[in-house]
């Protein structure tokens, strides 16, 4: 399956940017247990965008200086929701927020960070625009959140929705690199992979479209030391099951290389999220799958750059219930954290962070459940200095719908044990 050379609409577009004062947007801690004695708790931050509605975090990125940058949506009355860009310093001090409202008072989303090493950042996500439904959009930043610029890419069936999930910013080329999905006429959602750069001008894009025409996206990316790229997403490859995980490997130009798709051993829905580069020759991805009897399991996997998975695990909560592996991030020394949902009869769906060394052992985990005993997931890490880590989060509140929640923890303790005092997980694995 070769990708094809797609020819997207790109707009530059007029947005209500609305800084928010400097006493805003209000926090306070939330207790957490640690069952791991890894994940020390250091602060936390609880965000509500000021309605009471439904208020959502995705991606988290640290800057060279410390500085911690979040991205999600708030909700706001008469405008549907708002991109949500935020900055704190590393102790979680907040310093400054903006909300991005597109011309059509729909639903807008900022979803990852990326830096250039210039000042700038990059948030990419989606913005609603009249008669078009969600358009991947792409802003540009100075540090102090001021936007510079942005644009938004429609696929060429302009009613329905494409989305922008991941971005990366490679040094060596000085371009950004662009994942998500976008609806072709005909073909459904494709894969799309695109190239800016730094002006938000476009270099390149590809769209995959599966076997079937049906439902196909990419999510996130990571470049190994020979400058390939690595895309995790789903893929629909039957109509008789719903789409499966998929692996995509491309050189920096987008030219397609090999890609890996892994079902699980139902007909339901398999989803790739994180991926990161894990050393010479390894790459390692986090999703969920759906098995007999089980709903959503964690599912991470250790592939080789040729595609061969070499481990993979699933892990199921004590219920049954809805376990999920988002985003992941890789220490100095190798080891692997991802955070992600986890469902417990105690408290139900809630925040899941973990750490695992590099042969795929899980070391410590532990769980955070929000003030409502509802519906808590993480989305997503990222190291700090100092072995910190970050994690966003959505909690639920019994008041106030949805809120955002930012976490940092330390994790300097070296334990090489497997499963800590306080774990209730099933754990499995499989080979293929």
């Amino acid at each position: 399956m070769w990708p094809k050379v797609v020819v997207v609409s790109i707009l530059a577009i007029q947005l209500l940017v609305v800084r928010a004062a400097a006493a805003d947007p209000p926090s306070e801690a939330i207790p957490l247990p640690d069952e791991g004695g890894v994940f020390h708790l250091l602060q936390s931050v609880t965000v509500d965008g000021g309605e009471n509605g439904d208020d959502q975090v995705r991606g988290i990125s640290v800057a060279d200086d410390g500085t911690v940058y979040v991205a999600g949506y708030v909700s706001v009355t008469g405008q549907g929701r708002n991109i949500w860009l935020a900055k704190y310093d590393e102790k979680l001090a907040y310093q400054d927020s903006i909300t991005v409202n597109g011309l059509a008072d729909g639903d807008d989303e900022g979803y990852t960070i990326v830096f250039d090493g210039s000042g700038h950042l990059y948030l990419v996500g989606y913005m609603t625009e009249a008669g078009e439904g969600h358009n991947i959009w792409l802003g540009k930043f100075d540090s102090d959140l001021a936007l510079l610029d942005s644009i938004t890419v429609k696929g060429s069936d302009a009613d329905e929705d494409d989305d922008g999930y991941g971005i990366l910013f490679d040094s060596v080329s000085g371009n950004l690199y662009l994942a998500g999905t976008v609806r072709e006429t005909g073909e459904g959602a494709n894969i799309w992979l695109a190239i800016y750069d730094t002006d938000l001008d476009l270099v390149d894009a590809i769209t995959i479209d599966g076997p079937v025409h049906d439902t196909d996206k990419a999510r996130f990316m990571a470049f190994d030391d020979t400058r390939h790229l690595f895309v995790s997403g789903s893929m629909t490859e039957d109509l008789n099951r719903d789409y499966d995980i998929w692996i995509g490997k491309f050189q920096a130009d987008l030219t397609f290389v090999d890609d890996l798709t892994v079902a699980g051993p139902t007909t339901e829905e398999d989803k790739g999220y994180g991926i990161v580069f894990g050393g010479p020759g390894t790459i390692f991805v986090t999703g969920t799958m759906i098995e007999t009897n089980e709903s959503y399991n964690i599912w991470m996997a250790k592939l080789d750059t040729d595609l061969t998975i070499h481990d993979e695990y699933t892990i199921n909560g004590p219920v049954d219930g809805e376990d999920v592996a988002y985003l992941m991030t890789r220490d100095e020394l190798g080891r692997l954290y991802h955070t992600g949902t986890y469902t417990e009869a105690v408290g139900g769906t809630n925040i899941w962070l973990a750490r695992f060394d590099p042969t795929m052992k899980l070391e410590a985990w532990v769980s955070v459940d929000g003030p409502a005993n509802g519906y808590d997931t993480g989305i997503g890490v990222a190291m700090g200095h100092k072995h910190d880590l970050y994690v966003s989060a959505i909690v639920s509140d019994p008041i106030e719908d949805f809120n955002i929640w930012i976490g940092r923890y330390n994790v300097s303790t070296f334990f090489t044990d497997g499963f800590e005092s306080g774990d209730t997980t099933s754990w499995s694995s499989t080979t293929p």
